[in-house]
C-alpha cells in the first residue's frame, strides 16, 4: 500500500523536549546555533544520530560518533515500539497551529527524477550530489530519524477529519528545543478510515490534474530522494519503505515563504553591474547590502518561476568564475548580513504549487520555504531499516 498506517514506529522515551532537534539542513551557516544546542542538550538526543550541513566537512568523525552513539541508544533501550500512525499537532514559536499525520509510504510510489508521473513526487529540483553524504548517514545506523514533510491537496480535508475522528492515545508532549514551540503526539491504530482518505485524495486528483497523484514533497526532498537511493542500490527486507510526516497544503498552520539568495563575493560592484546586465524583465526585486541603507532596485523576470532560475544561473555561474558563495536563507532579516549581498525572492503561493508542478514539472531547487527554519519538522519519531 501506497501508505501504511500500521508500521512499526519508534518514539523516544522521557521528555521529547530531551530529544528532538530540528531538520539537520537549517541554520547551515550558523554552527553557533547546533553548538548552543549541543550545550543545552542531554546525551541521546536526536542531535547525536544526525548530522548538520554546517559540519559536513567534519563528516567522517562526525560520522564515527553517530555510530557510537546509535550502539550506546539501542544498548539503553532509549526508543518505545508502537505500531500505528502518530497525529502530530505543532504550535510554532510564530502563533501557528499545524497537524500533520506520521506514517511509512512505499518507495516505489516515489521518485524524485524530472518528469516523474509516480504517485509521490519531488516539488524542486533533487541536486544528486547532496544524496551521498546522506547515504553515509543512513548507512551509518539501523534507523532513520526523518525530516520529511509529504503535501496533499485535501481541499476537502479528508485525512486530517479521519485523525481528528480516530481514537487516540497520547504518546508524547513537550517543548522543543532551539524555538521549535510545543509538539504533541497521539497514536492511531484504527487505519481504515485513513486508508480511505488516502483513496479518495488520489481519486479527486484524477479530476482537478488530470492524473494520479496523492503527495508532493514539500520538505526533505534530498532525504526522500537518499532512501529512494538506497532502497534501490541497497535494500533490506525494512528500507523500501520510509517514515514521513503528511500535511495538508490547506492547513492554516502552514505558510509558504520565500527563499532568498545571499551571496558572498569579494567585488560586490562587478556582481551588481554584472547582474543588471544579465537579469532583465518588466518586474522589480530588492538587492540588499548593508553599504547602504535603502535597498538597490534591480529587473528581473515577471514570471516568479523564470525570475528564480534567472538569478540563480547568473549567480552560479558568477561565484564559479570569481569566487564566493551562494547561501538560501529565510526571512527579511538574513538579507543584510555583513559582507554579503542579499536578493529578494518572490515565493510561490501555496495553491499554486500543485498544478504548477502537474503541468511544468519540478520547481527550482529552493522555491519555496515551509515556514521559517524553527517551524521545519524535528526529529522524534524513527523507524527501523535493517
Amino acid at each position: 500500500m501506497i501508505v501504511d498506517f500500521n508500521d512499526e514506529i519508534l518514539v523516544p522515551t522521557g521528555d521529547v523536549g530531551d530529544f528532538g532537534v530540528v531538520a539537520c539542513d537549517q541554520f547551515s551557516a550558523n554552527p553557533e546555533y547546533w553548538n548552543e544546542l549541543a550545550s543545552k542538550l542531554p546525551s541521546r538526543s536526536a542531535l547525536d544520530l544526525i548530522l548538520p550541513e554546517c559540519f559536513l566537512s567534519e563528516s567522517v568523525e562526525r560520522i564515527e560518533r553517530i555510530k557510537a552513539a546509535a550502539k550506546d541508544m539501542a544498548a539503553s533501550n532509549r526508543f518505545d515500539y508502537y505500531r500505528g500512525a502518530v497525529y502530530v499537532t505543532r504550535k510554532t514559536a510564530y502563533g501557528r497551529t499545524r497537524h500533520g499525520i506520521v506514517a511509512s509510504i512505499d518507495l516505489k510510489d516515489y521518485d524524485y527524477k524530472a518528469g516523474s508521473k509516480t504517485l509521490i513526487r519531488a516539488s524542486e529540483r533533487t541536486i544528486e550530489e547532496r544524496i551521498p553524504p546522506r547515504v553515509k548517514i543512513r548507512e551509518a545506523i539501523d534507523i532513520e530519524l526523518p525530516h520529511i514533510l509529504l503535501l496533499v491537496d485535501d481541499r476537502e480535508d479528508v485525512l486530517m477529519s479521519a485523525c481528528r475522528d480516530a481514537q487516540k492515545s497520547k504518546l508524547y508532549e513537550g517543548e522543543l528545543s532551539g524555538g521549535g514551540g510545543r509538539i504533541s503526539g497521539q497514536l492511531i491504530t484504527e487505519t481504515k478510515p485513513l486508508e480511505q482518505a488516502v483513496d479518495k485524495i488520489i481519486n479527486a486528483s484524477i479530476e482537478k490534474f488530470g492524473d494520479k497523484l496523492f503527495a508532493l514533497v514539500g520538505d526533505g526532498n534530498h532525504s526522500l530522494a537518499t532512501a529512494k537511493f538506497c532502497s534501490v542500490n541497497f535494500p533490506t527486507p525494512l528500507n523500501g519503505r520510509a517514515l514521513v510526516e503528511i500535511i495538508n497544503i490547506y492547513d492554516e498552520g502552514l505558510v509558504f515563504e520565500p527563499i532568498h539568495r545571499l551571496v558572498q563575493t569579494s567585488d560586490p560592484v562587478m556582481f551588481i553591474d554584472s547582474l543588471r546586465s544579465a537579469v532583465k524583465g518588466d518586474a522589480k526585486a530588492n538587492l540588499w547590502t548593508t553599504a547602504y541603507e535603502q535597498p538597490i532596485e534591480i529587473q528581473v523576470p515577471s514570471d516568479k518561476i523564470e525570475a528564480i532560475n534567472a538569478i540563480d544561473r547568473f549567480c552560479e555561474t558568477f561565484v564559479k568564475h570569481f569566487g564566493g558563495y551562494i547561501e538560501y536563507v529565510h526571512g527579511d532579516a538574513a538579507l543584510k548580513r555583513e559582507g554579503h549581498l542579499g536578493i529578494e525572492m518572490r515565493g510561490i503561493e501555496k495553491a499554486e504549487l500543485f498544478g504548477y508542478v502537474v503541468k511544468n514539472g519540478v520547481l527550482p531547487k529552493k522555491t519555496f520555504s515551509l515556514g521559517e527554519a524553527e517551524e521545519k519538522r524535528y526529529y522524534i519519531e524513527a523507524r527501523k531499516i535493517k
